[in-house]
């Protein structure tokens, strides 16, 4: 099976047969791409995450961080890991040669932080982080910004990360409190607190740049009032060099379920009026400079939850093949049998893989949009391409973490009471990857997101682009034989999600509590949907290459059929409940009042 962190075989029929990243080398910004740099970058990354990454994970587990006076000191053993990680350039690798990146597609990228997250998701955080507040930088900053921090950061000198959550303005980020007021000199004094903030303080980094968001005093209240500031835990001197710290206090960390070795601050702005940040973005523009930031993030929480369930199904997959209990199924007596053979297991292990390398496919598709629509010639496909990243945003962020935890608890219930016990990692990561439904953006906000912007979104010509292109794939399926039940299964609850999303729309206008009631379940099949559409897709490139090549590795390819026809007979039809009550709209919610939650 080879590491338990990504099941690799998998991964390349992903990118080489079924999306074909090579499409990507016709475009200059890759043109110094190929399958050997593509392997070489898959190969280090594989030997980097199974050698530092994975052996640590544990130790960070039990160890956590440390905080003392307002320091806060990470796990020990995470240091030379994290080193390395720099040294081999993995920081910020799709990012442009002139600041020092190497311009991977993202497709690939994706695919070596997904052995990252897999192997160790509370260390890997760290680097996701600095590399969205590094991208902040370099999208909305000045020259004089971009020379400043963007070098440090994308080389993992000097971390980074995002400070928008506080006490009273979580998910409502309108209700923000924390101030800036002008100085003289175009800098501000900030001044407030935030809460829930990842690498909001660490040792792990000699500098930390905080991408905050504050409402300039005398601004209005509300989004519309908010501004985007740069503001490092050292101030940086004219040449680059550290200057004296600034004013940002880290008042304590929370101690959390999982992701324990990675810190969670709490931090006070200004409590000595010492705390000076740099406007980043235009003032007012703070939600469109900080969103940038959290829309990238809320696609790598997809991943990072999905990375997770793939290690969680490797693990459960080698246990379910050597512990043996009870004998064959039917029989009254015998040897014992591995468990992989009872029913119940060996079903469990079937949607844990449909799920885990459905939505690892859907997330390596969604990077291929995500360089598509920058580097396409033609505007429309620019547009079409962008569509598809704002229709999948939710699907991906949500279908990768409550899925992914989702196969976490399946790995404990197949290790039965080991999985329950701290010696058994499937543990542990069920606690680490609880929490990716929650941050940037919980699934509930991510299905409010799907329903309430992107399914009206262009007047829903961005839902169609990507129902089209569900249907594209099962247009291909049906003339396949052996999958034309299935792709006429795939299109039928396609049919029915798209019908029941016209009249989501035309409810929203009607009576939007009772709409936004159906909108967890509608993002729900969404997710099985976009599986089943990813699984088709894998079964018919599989199916093709059977016939086409005699010496193929048949087994694989057999898999990948087989995966698809149980996950579309016997996984999605599970979204018809959904969508049937969605169609009925039964307002026995509207009618729950606050004194019938009667405890």
């Amino acid at each position: 099976m080879g590491n338990k962190l990504v099941d690799l075989k998998d991964a390349r029929f992903a990118i080489y047969d079924q999306l074909k990243i090579s499409d990507l080398f016709a475009y200059e910004k890759f043109s110094d791409y190929s399958e050997d740099t593509i392997e070489l970058a898959i190969n280090t990354a594989e030997k980097l995450a199974v050698n530092e990454y994975y052996p640590i994970n544990g130790a960070g587990d039990k160890a956590g961080v440390g905080f003392d006076d307002g320091k806060v000191t990470v796990p020990a053993e995470f240091h030379a890991a994290y080193k390395k990680f720099c040294e081999g350039g993995w920081t910020a690798p799709a990012e442009s040669y002139d600041w020092g990146g190497q311009q991977m597609p993202t497709m690939l990228n994706y695919l070596t932080q997904m052995l990252f997250f897999a192997a160790n998701q509370s260390l890997m955080v760290y680097t996701c982080l600095t590399h969205s507040a590094g991208k902040v930088v370099d999208i909305f900053g000045t020259d004089e910004q971009k020379n400043k921090y963007l070098t440090p950061i994308w080389e993992g000198a000097w971390a980074g990360c995002m400070d928008l959550t506080e006490p009273e303005a979580g998910s409502d980020v309108g209700a923000i409190r924390t101030k800036a007021f002008p100085n003289e000199d175009g800098t501000y004094n900030i001044k407030g607190n935030k809460l829930f903030i990842s690498q909001g303080e660490s040792d792990l980094t000699e500098n930390i740049v905080h991408i905050l968001l504050a409402r300039i005093d005398g601004d209005p209240e509300g989004t519309k009032g908010l501004s985007c500031f740069i503001v490092p835990k050292f101030r940086v001197n004219d040449d680059g060099s550290l200057g004296e710290l600034n004013d940002v206090v880290c008042t304590g960390i929370e101690h959390k379920m999982g992701m324990k070795g990675s810190a969670t601050a709490s931090l006070a702005y200004g409590d000595n009026g010492k705390c000076v940040g740099e406007l980043i973005g235009g003032r007012g523009k703070g939600i469109v400079t900080m969103f940038h930031m959290m829309n990238e993030q809320r696609i790598v929480v997809g991943m990072e939850g999905i990375s997770i369930a793939s290690s969680a199904y490797l693990h459960a997959l080698d246990f379910a093949r050597e512990r043996k209990q009870g004998v064959a199924f039917g029989q009254k007596t015998g040897p014992q049998i591995p468990i992989i053979e009872h029913p119940d297991v060996r079903r469990n292990l079937l949607v844990m893989k449909s799920y885990t390398e459905g939505i690892r496919a859907l997330l390596l598709y969604a990077a291929k949009c995500l360089d598509l629509k920058d580097v396409a010639e033609d505007e429309a496909e620019r547009q079409k391409y962008s569509d598809m990243v704002e229709m999948l945003t939710p699907i991906c962020k949500g279908g990768g973490s409550d899925r992914g935890f989702d196969v976490c608890v399946n790995a404990i219930q197949i290790f039965g009471g080991y999985g329950f016990c701290q010696e058994y990692y499937v543990e542990q990561l069920a606690r680490d990857c609880k929490i990716t439904s929650i941050y940037e953006g919980t699934n509930g906000i991510q299905a409010n997101d799907l329903l309430g912007r992107k399914i009206v979104m262009r007047d829903a010509s961005a839902f169609g682009v990507l129902t089209g292109a569900i249907q594209s794939a099962v247009n291909a399926a049906k003339e396949i034989a052996g999958l034309t039940e299935y792709a006429a299964i795939t299109e039928k609850y396609l049919n029915q999600f798209v019908a029941v999303g016209e009249l989501l729309r035309a409810r929203l206008k009607e009576n939007g509590v009772l709409a936004y009631s159906w909108a967890t379940p509608y993002l729900a099949v969404a997710e099985d949907v976009a599986v089943a559409w990813m699984l088709l897709d894998q079964a018919a490139v599989a199916s093709e290459k059977l016939k086409a090549d005699a010496g193929c590795d048949a087994d694989f390819l057999n898999s990948k059929i087989n995966t698809a026809k149980f996950f579309i007979s016997s996984v999605l039809p599970q979204v018809s409940g959904k969508l049937d009550a969605i169609e009925k709209n039964d307002d026995a919610f509207l009618s729950m009042e606050d004194k019938y939650f009667i405890a």
